[in-house]
């Protein structure tokens, strides 16, 4: 894929950052780069260890619904950390295309699309115009799916964070320096409560630590989304 032709993606792209248009284009544009009959993309959930399928072209993936993150061909990319193809999909573990789908018999390219050090979606393209996906094919399908990485990750915020409202409540005492015994007087909860908070806060935020979560949450626009919670510290 030549610099002209990346640049005219990442502008199609980012012309409009509604996660399902975003994810239609990248198929559109997947389509277009190896002749590819089919295509889909799954987004990752690690911590919970699943994946759904967000979005598809030219075949019917069971468009929605949620799998286990040790199955299909999202689950194999996954757990190889790396691009790869399968020689013939039909032949995959806990494929989820229709049986009588003609692309079964053929390959297909699976994709890891990082952010962050994570694997945050997997995109897979079916039946690949010359009948094989060449090691070119699939470096430039690396190329393209990772260049809408940031694209997906604004896409998933908009118009909110990923975080529930009393998670946006715990961590917005996070950020004022309270104490897991402090926020949970303050919220009304049990310090263990606070904690499990506390954690879903970090995995989402991918970080280790609390500053680091707070930091990631307000470099994210996620802070002051929800309504700032009424306590006795304020």
């Amino acid at each position: 894929m030549g610099a002209g032709a990346g640049e005219d993606v990442v502008a199609d792209v980012y012309r409009d950052l509604g996660l399902a248009a975003v994810l239609r284009r990248l198929l559109r544009h997947t389509a277009r780069l190896t002749g590819a009959a089919a295509g889909s993309v799954s987004l990752v959930d690690a911590g919970a260890g699943h994946y759904t399928k967000a979005a598809e072209h030219g075949a019917l993936c069971r468009l929605g619904d949620t799998f286990p993150l040790d199955e299909g061909a999202t689950g194999w990319a996954f757990s190889r950390r790396r691009p790869g193809v399968v020689e013939e999909y039909g032949r995959l573990r806990g494929g989820h295309l229709a049986g009588s789908d003609p692309v079964r018999r053929g390959p297909a390219a699976a994709v890891p699309i990082w952010w962050r050090g994570d694997v945050i979606a997997v995109s897979v393209t079916f039946a690949p115009r010359a009948g094989v996906f060449s090691a070119r094919d699939v470096d430039d399908l690396e190329v393209l799916t990772q260049t809408v990485a940031a694209a997906i990750v604004r896409a998933d915020r908009l118009p909110g964070s990923p975080l529930t409202a009393r998670e946006d409540d715990v961590l917005e005492l996070m950020r004022q320096g309270l104490t897991y015994r402090e926020i949970a007087t303050g919220l009304g909860l049990s310090p263990k409560t606070v904690e499990k908070h506390v954690g879903a806060i970090m995995r989402k935020t991918g970080t280790s630590n609390r500053t680091a979560a707070v930091v990631t949450a307000l470099d994210s626009g996620w802070l002051g989304l929800g309504e700032t919670p009424h306590t006795a510290y304020e």
